[in-house]
């Protein structure tokens, strides 16, 4: 198991970069530009890491209980 089997579901990939753009208008609403654009640019680089370009692990195979050597 590695980290992107943590992130293999879509719905959970969705649901992150949701809250990021959530904390983003949120933040904006209230007057804090400065953190509503760091908020924005999470929620940018969430889209394109969990959603455009995320290639998740293939499983490896089982090992085989044969050790020759």
């Amino acid at each position: 198991m590695n980290g992107n089997d943590f992130f293999r579901p879509l719905w959970l990939r969705v649901a992150i970069v949701a809250a990021c753009a959530g904390w983003a208008i949120l933040e904006w609403v209230n007057g804090e530009s400065g953190w509503a654009m760091m908020a924005a640019a999470v929620t940018g680089y969430g889209i394109w890491s969990f959603i455009i370009n995320f290639e998740p692990s293939k499983p490896e195979p089982p090992e085989s209980g044969n050790d020759e050597g």
